[in-house]
């Protein structure tokens, strides 16, 4: 299982790293209720998030962007949303 290794959020943003580390268990467990055998690490899937916040907060300013593991076509995804 992935550590974390260094403090990953950015000064004013909504996703923290205890938010990224919450969503990572959150994945994997949805993940062995799937039986989908995809590793996600938890570098990966915070480079991940921060990216796509940012893409969102560049769409939808002065929003409240947070994320949610949803089960879609059979496989723990990340479903960003926008408040």
């Amino acid at each position: 299982m992935a550590k974390a290794t260094k403090p990953a959020a950015t000064p004013g943003a909504d996703l923290t790293d205890a938010r990224v580390r919450e969503l990572h268990a959150r994945l994997l467990e949805a993940k062995r209720e799937t039986k989908d055998a995809g590793a996600v690490s938890l570098e990966g899937l915070a480079k991940s998030l921060k990216a796509t916040e940012a893409k969102l907060r560049e769409q939808h300013k002065n929003r409240k962007i947070d994320f949610d593991v949803v089960i879609k076509d059979g496989k723990a995804i990340l479903k960003p949303t926008v408040r």
